[in-house]
């Protein structure tokens, strides 16, 4: 049985790093997608091929079937520290075995997966099998690689282990959120849940108190240039240290967070009572909500000089710009006019050679994509 999975990449329109806190976010898919092949293998080996970190790496099934580290508590495994440090240690991740962070963490969240997903679902018994992902999102940039890698491999584990259906019901899909919430926690220590909840029903969400608090199937008429300043980042250090500022200036921090939620919560309503295509006078409110975000963003320290470079020449095309995802680097949004008249087809390619003279890369998206889907080869 050959499965193939993908799930769409994410960009946080608000929201960012308020929503640790509870506070209101609104996050959309991308059309840029993760891929995954899961295929049987006569062997009695897993075989793993990351084809963006150039990983290859194999395990004797016996290694996998004997790992003895399970208190699994209901349907869920949690990703705590503990459980995560067994595994490091077992299969030797802290050694030179892996060559960056960013591969460490996605074989130790690969195994976790795989582990502990058939030991709650195939009485423990784990069937060999080759996993291959390839992906169009970069890695480090705020697009929710990780988020879409651990949807993507989640649900073909659920799926190989008889948990889920391929149709993906409402119910499969909220097993595979729970999974690749766990997933996230091995890469970002306490993530939101926002990446993983967007990259598992798509569309565009309202993420507030650590739960979906509202949805949209299909988003308006809204275009937007993602563009990526290759600055890597470490989101676990990014959100690490808001926590930190929070805690020395909170009466400073605190109202900062509830400007970012009331920001968030106009933008939803704006976007959920928007009847057809917005208009210029709705346009003008997102492009005022984005603006004030990014400087709100900045006073966290979630900044970087090539973010506010690409504000600055964003704003310099009267287009509203703002970072993306945890900061520090990655990647920022533009806005970009409602209208595609001549002119402002023009005026957006000036734009597009600006940021590409300045080495950022740029995607033309769209937004609101599908989530996780699945089809059979």
């Amino acid at each position: 049985m050959k499965i193939e999975i993908s799930a769409p990449g994410k960009t946080v329109l608000h929201g960012e790093h308020a929503v640790v806190y509870g506070k209101a976010a609104v996050a959309v898919s991308i059309s840029l997608r993760t891929y995954l092949i899961l295929d049987s293998h006569d062997e009695d080996k897993v075989l793993l091929t990351l084809k963006n970190l150039n990983v290859q790496k194999e395990w004797d099934l016996n290694d996998l079937n004997n790992f003895s580290h399970f208190n699994a508590g209901g349907d869920i495994m949690q990703a705590d520290e503990e459980s995560i440090k067994h595994i490091t240690d077992a299969f030797e991740l802290n050694s030179s075995t892996t060559e960056n962070e960013s591969e460490k963490l996605a074989i130790i969240t690969f195994l976790f997966l795989c582990i502990h997903i058939s030991k709650c679902y195939n009485a423990g018994s784990f069937a060999p099998c080759v996993v291959h992902v390839d992906s169009e999102l970069t890695v480090g940039s705020g697009m929710g690689s990780s988020a879409s890698f651990s949807v993507c491999l989640a649900t073909a584990l659920l799926i190989s282990c008889g948990r889920i259906t391929p149709r993906l019901l409402p119910e499969d899909k909220e097993l595979i959120n729970k999974w690749a919430f766990q997933a996230e926690k091995i890469f970002h220590g306490k993530p939101s849940g926002i990446d993983n909840s967007i990259c598992t029903y798509g569309g565009a969400l309202l993420f507030e108190n650590g739960l979906v608090a509202d949805t949209l199937p299909e988003m308006q008429n809204i275009n937007v240039l993602l563009v990526n300043t290759r600055v890597s980042r470490n989101t676990k250090a990014l959100v690490a240290a808001v926590k930190q500022k929070k805690e020395v200036f909170p009466s400073i921090i605190d109202p900062v967070f509830e400007s970012i939620n009331a920001i968030s919560k106009q933008c939803w309503n704006l976007l959920k009572n928007t009847i057809s295509a917005v208009n210029e006078e709705e346009m003008a409110v997102l492009e005022n909500l984005i603006n004030m975000n990014h400087h709100l963003l900045n006073s966290l320290g979630a900044g970087h000089p090539k973010l506010n470079h690409i504000h600055d020449i964003a704003e310099s095309y009267h287009c509203a710009s703002k970072l993306t995802g945890a900061g520090g680097g990655g990647s920022a949004i533009i806005l970009l006019p409602i209208k595609n008249t001549e002119e402002k087809s023009s005026i957006i390619d000036s734009l597009k050679k600006d940021l590409q003279n300045c080495d950022f890369d740029i995607w033309d998206i769209f937004a609101g994509t599908p989530g996780v889907q699945v089809k059979f080869q």
